[in-house]
């Protein structure tokens, strides 16, 4: 799972660098045809980093409360896209979006949850089978 999380962290800084150095134009102009398409990669995207970092997080720190990794895990991303949406306005040919970062909030919150609840959910199969 670390590797996978690692890998997907690389191509998610990849994406960000790529457009801010205006190299993505045609595929962000191919995503702007679809009703809400930029905004559905925005929540999937940044969505999927949240679940991989919040459940690699779990993992690697089992002695945590997974409730409280997973909230230090979120507020994190919630502060790093937030600075890099913002860090958009003065980029040439990118735009700071309240739309894109409420996407980009409701990914990371959305899967944040997910990945706690899969891991509760684990946690609770495992203790059961080992009372067996």
């Amino acid at each position: 799972m670390i590797l996978v999380t690692v890998l997907f962290t690389i191509f998610i800084v990849g994406l960000i660098v790529l457009a801010d150095m205006g190299k993505m134009r045609f595929l962000l102009w191919l995503l702007s045809r679809f009703p809400y398409g930029d905004k559905i990669v925005h929540f999937g995207l940044i969505g999927g980093l949240s679940f991989l970092l919040n459940t690699t997080a779990m993992q690697l720190l089992p002695k945590q409360s997974p409730r409280r990794v997973s909230l230090i895990v979120t507020l994190f991303l919630l502060v790093v896209f937030t600075l890099e949406e913002i860090s958009q306005g003065p980029i040439r040919g990118r735009d700071a979006s309240l739309s894109d970062l409420a996407a980009n909030y409701a990914g990371i919150i959305t899967f944040a949850l997910l990945a706690y609840l899969t891991r509760k959910k684990t946690q609770d199969t495992l203790s059961v089978k080992s009372v067996d």
